[in-house]
């Protein structure tokens, strides 16, 4: 079995039947000896923002795995009665203090490198407009840098491939 979530079931969440790996709907499954559920597996929807503050964009510190230790963007797991939009924003307060505004949609991730789940990330850019920066929650750290002057270890080959367009497309003194 793998480190994600999904292939750590043995047993049916409906009946307690033991799962048994098959072929259904055109894939192999994991299904149930003994009713009809079948295990479709699913990404997770989750929500970063990247907060900028004229040519700085925040960061926080990870204080959990995967990735203990490196920096990255403020995100997480979306709540199943929340938008992305308002994952973004709770995210970015609990682990930073920080309250945003949304300005935009940049790009929507499928994200292959954490082994607890697969998820699609929404990334809003955002700006702060109020609030105490205080590392809280799962960050051990919170601070701004310049887009010149990046973290060495950047959490997430998405968060490294989105700071890298970001400086690539950005000359002008503030991210829009």
């Amino acid at each position: 079995m793998g480190l994600n979530w999904d292939d750590r079931a043995a047993f049916c969440c409906v009946c307690g039947a033991p799962l048994e790996e098959r072929d259904a709907f055109g894939a192999r499954r994991r299904a149930c000896t003994s009713c009809d559920y079948i295990q479709f597996r699913s990404p997770a929807c989750a929500a970063a923002a990247l907060v900028a503050r004229g040519r700085e964009v925040l960061f926080v510190r990870r204080g959990i795995e995967p990735y203990c230790g490196e920096w990255g963007l403020p995100a997480g797991y979306q709540e199943y009665w929340e938008s992305a939009e308002e994952a973004a924003i709770r995210e970015v307060r609990e682990e930073t203090g920080l309250e945003i505004a949304i300005l935009r949609l940049l790009d929507v991730w499928y994200t292959k490198d954490d082994p607890r789940k697969r998820s699609n990330v929404s990334v809003y850019l955002a700006r702060p407009v109020a609030g105490t920066l205080s590392a809280a929650d799962d960050a051990a750290d919170a601070r701004f840098f310049t887009l010149d002057k990046l973290p060495d270890k950047v959490a997430f080959e998405n968060n490294r491939r989105l700071l890298s367009r970001l400086v690539r497309d950005q000359p002008v003194d503030d991210i829009q």
